[in-house]
């Protein structure tokens, strides 16, 4: 899987992302589409809240909780 998509990535002329990028990136997708911490870490399967070291775009993420 992850072979293919570099290999698509590297034909559309894109850095290839490893493993971990791809899953911290579906974790942000999920989050900004607005699902819970806690149904992204069971979707994840994320044994802890570390998931949420990685996150980039946290004040998106976190404003809709803070309001």
């Amino acid at each position: 899987f992850l072979q293919a998509l570099a290999d698509a990535a590297k034909r559309a002329g894109l850095e290839p992302m490893q493993g971990h990028g791809i899953r911290i990136g579906s974790t942000l997708m999920y989050l900004l589409q607005g699902l819970s911490f806690e149904a992204v870490k069971t979707i994840g399967r994320w044994a802890s809240d570390a998931f949420r070291l990685y996150l980039r775009k946290h004040t998106q993420i976190l404003a809709p909780y803070i309001q």
